[in-house]
């Protein structure tokens, strides 16, 4: 799967690789992966920046996947 320059600067420990217009993080189990697909580069560049580069404690995303561990 082709990922982008960008994402060394993924701190969220979910992260796991990026396209030009999607973010792929870990699954909610082992065998799947959860893909959020933007409607443009622009809206995911803004969310790699907010969430997954810097404050992923207040991703979604972040917040249901730290539910798997914390049971």
């Amino acid at each position: 799967m082709p990922t982008m320059f960008d994402d060394v600067d993924a701190k969220c420990p979910f992260f796991q690789s990026s396209g030009k217009r999607k973010v792929t993080c870990e699954g909610i189990t082992d065998d799947c992966r959860t893909c959020l697909v933007f409607i443009s580069q622009q809206k995911r560049d803004l969310h790699r920046r907010i969430f997954c580069d810097a404050k992923y404690e207040n991703c979604e995303v972040f917040r249901i996947l730290l539910e798997k561990y914390e049971e």
